[in-house]
This record gives structure tokens, C-alpha cells and sequence, in this order.
């Protein structure tokens, strides 16, 4: 079977955001099987993770930072690249990282991964950015019956269409502990990822500033999402918890892997996901998970979870307090973790991502 994955997600990630770290997941584990004959067109790429796959199966450039006001040309280029790589490819079936409209339905059957509609609730429906994709895939994948449930309800697509294939955790092992933070260990509570709009950010630091215990008691490090904005700052100035709260130097793996084992436990405050990924990454490492009882992150954290409704700052501040100040409430979160932690992962998500490849051969 011949299998291909476009460019479009490894030129919007430069690091290893959840879409490019399934798809990088994903094609690692495909990669296993004899049988397949799998490529990644990736053209010209700005990801750094997908640079561990294989060179055999990678095509592409690897371009270390955007050029300023080339985006446009290079998206254009880059899709030029890619259609003629896969037209002469020929591939059984492509799956499209990204929903844009770039790429034309071809014999080959198509899939795409969904992996949340918050664009279209959060614009009342205004905003429907996935209609061309959605229109074009043979068959498309969700990491979350939630998810599932959103895409069938929004864009009226027939559930037959839709399988949910649960994420997997990565894969820590390879990299090395480090002594870095070593002189915060347990005493910082560990935020994951982009800290803007849905991510709920902002409540949880208003939360963490109403407690004077907290204030007291712990340190704040955000790992990925960028610096620090102005106006991030500037709350953080106004709510006087400016030197309790740190950005990681770094946004790579080994740094992350470092965070979860030595944090005194992950916040995840997101009101919205497809599934939630850093939850189930904490969990493996043996760090205790106090997050949002959003749908989607609860078919992941089952019961290894403290949680908290995630628009409500009192409801946080008691959450964070009650948890983190009783070390039986701990230990329980630690082994519901990793029992819950071992329910995921990318071979299983590769397997199941086959079956239905398997479908349209």
C-alpha cells in the first residue's frame, strides 16, 4: 500500500505542537510495517521534529526560520512541490495534515484528521475553515468521541465517515535529566503549551493570585507558547505575582521531559480540546494532573485527575488549594496517572490509523 502525507502541517509548526507531534507519531510507527510504502512530502518544512524520521521516507527542505513577507510565496511554492511529488507518487491514499484548499482530489482516497472545532463554536458558526477538506476526505479521524460528536453536529457529516483513534504519549526514554530547575523541584506547578484564547491561561493565574498560600508556596513555569506578551505582563505586574512566574528557556523535548518529572504537578485549565495531550504526557512521567472537566480531556484523564470547572476562578483557586496542600490527594493522582497514562499509545493509534487506511486500498 502506498501511503503519503502532505507538507501543510510541517510548515505551520515549527516546533512540536499536537498536530505535528501526532503526524511525526504516526508516520514513525506507519514507518514499521513492510508492507507500506510511506512518504512525506514535506516540501519546503520549518519542523524540527520531523527531521528524526527517516530520510528514505522524508522529502523536503528544512528552512530554519520564516523570511519575513514570503508566507504567502512560499505556501504557493510549496504546494506546487507537493501536488507534483504526489502525482507522480501515485499513492492508494494521502492523508491531509491541514485543512486548507490546496490540495485537489486526485484517484487517490483521501483522510483527515480533526483535531477540534473550536474555531467554528467560538465564531457562532460564522467561521467554518475545515468545509473544503471535510468535503474532499473519503474518511476522517478524531482523537476524541467529543471531538466526533462536534464535527458530526457542525458540518453534518455522517458518523459512518468518522472514526475516533485515540493519541498515543510520547516517548520520553531518549532524553537525558538535566539539573536545570533543580533548585525550584517541588515547588512549581508546570503550565504546557500556547496560553492565548481557549487555552484559559488568564483564569488560572487569576486564581493562582487570589490564594495567598500559593503566592507563598510555589513558582508558575510555562513551557512552549512563545515569550511572554506585554499585555501577559502586565497582568502578572497588577496581579503582583510577577516574580512567581517563569518562561522556560527552552521549547524542546528534553526540557519538557525534565519539567514533568521535577514539577510539583500539571495545570491544564484548557476549555476547549480535541483531547488534551499534555495530561496524558504528565501522567507517564509520574506528575499529577489538576485540569479542566472539559468532555474531550476527560476521556482522557478518566479518574487520575483533580478537576475544576474551568470559567469558574473560585472553583481553580479551591481546586489548586485542596490538592496540592494534601499529599494523600497526591499519591492518588500520581497512580491513577500512570495506570491511566498506559491506556495510550502511538502504536496503538498507528495500528488503528492502518485498519482504516486498510478500508480504502
Amino acid at each position: 500500500m502506498k501511503i503519503c502525507f502532505d507538507n501543510e502541517v510541517f510548515w505551520q509548526q515549527k516546533f512540536s505542537g499536537v498536530a505535528s507531534r501526532y503526524y511525526f507519531n504516526l508516520i514513525k510507527y506507519l514507518h514499521y510495517n513492510e508492507d507500506i510504502d510511506l512518504k512525506v512530502f514535506a516540501s519546503i518544512y520549518l519542523n524540527e521534529k520531523i527531521e528524526k524520521l527517516p530520510k528514505k521516507i522524508l522529502s523536503g527542505y528544512r528552512l530554519k526560520n520564516r523570511i519575513p513577507y514570503t508566507g504567502k510565496i512560499f505556501e504557493q511554492l510549496n504546494s506546487v512541490i507537493c501536488k507534483y511529488q504526489i502525482k507522480k507518487f501515485i499513492p492508494d491514499i494521502i492523508h491531509k495534515t491541514y485543512y486548507s484548499n490546496n490540495l485537489e482530489k486526485l484517484n487517490s482516497k483521501i483522510i483527515l484528521t480533526v483535531f477540534d472545532l473550536w474555531h467554528e463554536k467560538n465564531s457562532d458558526y460564522k467561521y467554518m475553515p475545515k468545509k473544503y477538506a471535510l468535503n474532499i476526505a473519503d474518511h476522517i479521524l478524531c482523537p476524541s468521541q467529543k471531538t466526533k460528536k462536534d464535527l458530526i453536529e457542525i458540518y453534518n457529516v455522517e458518523k459512518e465517515k468518522v472514526t475516533v483513534t485515540y493519541f498515543g504519549i510520547e516517548n520520553f526514554t531518549n532524553n537525558q535529566t538535566s539539573s536545570d530547575y533543580d533548585n525550584l523541584k517541588k515547588r512549581y506547578l508546570l503550565f504546557v503549551g500556547s496560553r492565548g484564547r481557549y487555552k484559559n491561561f488568564i483564569n488560572f493565574i487569576k486564581a493562582f493570585s487570589k490564594s495567598d498560600m500559593l503566592k507563598k508556596d510555589f513558582f508558575i513555569i510555562c513551557f512552549g507558547g512563545g515569550s511572554f506578551l506585554s499585555y501577559e505582563k502586565k497582568l502578572f505586574d497588577e496581579l503582583k505575582i510577577s516574580n512567581r512566574i517563569i518562561k522556560s528557556e527552552n521549547d524542546n523535548d528534553e526540557t519538557l521531559y525534565n519539567l514533568y518529572l521535577k514539577a510539583y504537578c500539571l495545570v491544564y485549565p484548557s476549555s476547549h480540546e480535541g483531547l488534551g495531550l499534555p495530561p496524558l504526557e504528565a501522567m507517564s512521567l509520574g506528575c499529577p494532573v489538576i485540569s479542566s472537566n472539559h468532555e474531550a480531556i476527560l476521556e482522557g484523564v478518566g479518574n487520575a485527575s483533580a478537576l475544576f470547572d474551568p470559567f469558574d476562578i473560585d472553583e481553580i483557586k479551591s481546586q489548586l488549594e485542596s490538592t496540592l496542600y494534601s499529599k494523600e490527594k497526591i499519591d492518588e493522582l500520581i497512580k491513577n496517572g500512570n495506570l491511566q497514562a498506559k491506556k495510550f499509545s502511538w502504536e496503538k493509534c498507528a495500528k488503528e490509523t492502518l485498519e482504516v487506511y486498510k478500508k480504502f486500498k
